[in-house]
């Protein structure tokens, strides 16, 4: 009666451990095409930063940091802006500067 009771056991265990697994690969397979396809898209968000910003630059190359500071201040009075030596960040995009000039427009620098 044990010997049969532990056969059960067993088998019952090794079908878990089995559902387990395979559960536990689908979770992996489903986390790596996620990251893959977040970072595809944030590829396409840096791009079209990169893009717009080209265009703005060309539209205001001749506003210094300051005047660029106040139309951020004027668009959005709660916006937390960090306001570097040489760049000026604002809701994840930032501002390039050099010579007090506007130069390019981008995703922040790590």
């Amino acid at each position: 009666m044990s010997f049969k009771s532990w056969k059960a056991g067993f088998w019952i265990c090794f079908v878990l451990l089995l559902f387990s697994n395979g559960y536990w690969s689908l979770v992996v397979v489903d986390q790596a095409l996620t990251n893959k396809y977040t970072s595809m898209e944030l590829y396409s968000q840096e791009e079209a930063v990169t893009e717009l910003g080209k265009l703005i630059v060309s539209g205001i190359e001749s506003k210094s940091k300051k005047d660029v500071i106040f139309l951020l201040r004027q668009a959005n009075p709660d916006a937390f802006i960090v306001d570097g030596e040489d760049a000026i960040s604002y809701q994840n995009i930032s501002f390039y500067f050099k010579n007090d000039k506007l130069v390019s427009i981008g995703g922040p620098r790590t």
